[in-house]
């Protein structure tokens, strides 16, 4: 017999951007709420990859997007962690205070969070989400819940419990930090030597798998979802680095005392399984800026490749049931696990995105919990009122933005 370790109204699995909206729109709404991350702190790519920009706030032009993604803003500013921000509302975020006040703010809600502790399978019983296993140094544990909200972004919970799902592979990437280099040094041998100086660079970035030291190198074809593939990724990226940084210190004037201080403990990932809702959203949805009845999210964000707002100028809705599973009751996704084809789940991953349909996900799992009802069966309309009185933005709703400047250009920024 498993232990019962804690029972709540909404468990959170996943502790990246989507699950911390998540579990702080949950806590707003009452709701007894405890969220769960397999790492040691909150954040997921902002803070193991060093995604730090929280992309997807505007249309190319100006902010669309609010709720908590502007809460966290409001929150971090004050404390010098907010920086490069544009007329769109995107920013970066400093990871370090991102990790310590995530928590914090959480703490501050009432909601409980728990580290280190991996999510297994799901506590599955008459066609519902009742809960999950969970592995850690405690040993094996069981946490029941009303309504299991998976935010795990590669829709672990969903796809244990038997939901369908599609997954293509996507860039994966392993960031690093470098420390030691003579900038001063490397650039009078630049100067002084172009042709040696490019013959030496130029094989560090075939060492290093097209990408030089101390720049983001893409790494195609990877099934995250694979844990043989994950570790071959991880092995090649570290390996390939330091060839590449050997043959600089050996080689390169001004890199001779050169280090990676780090590698990031999290791979940079861009996507797996898209689980099958109750609708998929589509590429299409979005560049023709669709509305739906049951709107969470309006937002204007489009990113094709590694190119973002382009085309610019879109307003489309993310409707609630892109989050409803199609079959299990009790669940409801958040990130980019969310019911959408490939190139649209592109734009998805935002972590602007993620933190709105994180808030949608909370909100809608404190009101089922608090009804008694499966997730599919909550009341749209209060779902929606509820998402205006935490700050979202939903044109349904006759929320207006600020009018759009004119003899403006849209913004250009690139999804590292």
């Amino acid at each position: 017999m498993v232990p019962i370790s804690k029972a709540v109204e909404v468990l959170v699995v996943g502790g990246g951007p989507a699950g911390i909206a998540a579990a702080v729109a949950a806590a707003r709404e009452g709701a007894n709420t405890l969220l769960v991350e397999r790492y040691g702190y909150l954040g997921g790519m902002v803070t193991g990859a060093h995604v730090v920009w929280v992309l997807g706030m505007g249309d190319g032009f100006r902010q669309i997007a609010r709720g908590i993604a502007r809460d966290i803003r409001d929150r971090l500013e004050p404390l010098g962690a907010v920086k490069k921000p544009n007329a769109c509302g995107d920013y970066t975020v400093d990871p370090e205070v991102f990790k310590w006040q995530a928590i914090e703010m959480l703490g501050e809600l009432g909601a409980t969070v728990l580290l280190h502790t991996m999510a297994c399978d799901p506590i599955v019983e008459d066609g519902a989400v009742r809960g999950v296993f969970t592995e850690s140094k405690a040993g094996r544990r069981a946490i029941r819940a009303k309504i299991v909200i998976d935010a795990s972004a590669d829709g672990d919970v969903a796809f244990r419990a038997g939901c369908g799902y599609d997954n293509e592979t996507h860039d994966v990437s392993l960031g690093a930090n470098v420390d030691g280099v003579d900038k001063a040094r490397e650039k009078a041998f630049a100067e002084e030597s172009p042709d040696r100086f490019q013959q030496i660079r130029a094989e560090a970035i075939r060492l290093n798998g097209g990408a030089m030291v101390g720049r983001g190198r893409h790494l195609k074809n990877i099934d995250v979802t694979d844990p043989s593939a994950l570790t071959e990724a991880e092995t090649v990226l570290r390996r390939d680095l330091f060839a590449a940084l050997r043959h600089l210190r050996a080689h390169m004037p001004g890199w001779e005392k050169a280090v990676i201080r780090e590698t990031l403990p999290q791979l940079g990932v861009r996507q797996s399984r898209r689980i099958h809702t109750e609708y998929m959203v589509t590429d299409a949805d979005l560049r023709a800026s669709r509305h739906f009845d049951d709107s969470v999210a309006r937002l204007g964000s489009y990113l094709l490749g590694y190119k973002l707002y382009d085309p610019n100028g879109l307003d489309y809705d993310v409707p609630y049931r892109c989050m409803v599973p199609r079959e299990i009751d009790g669940l409801l996704l958040a990130g980019r696990c969310v019911g959408s084809d490939y190139l649209a789940n592109n734009t998805l991953r935002l972590i602007a995105p993620c933190f709105a349909t994180g808030q949608a996900a909370g909100i809608a799992a404190a009101l089922a919990a608090r009804q008694g009802v499966a997730p599919r069966n909550i009341p749209v309309r209060e779902l929606q009122n509820r998402l205006v009185g935490q700050g979202a933005y939903l044109a349904a709703a006759g929320q207006e933005l600020a009018p759009l400047p004119s003899n403006t250009a849209p913004i250009e920024v690139t999804d590292s």
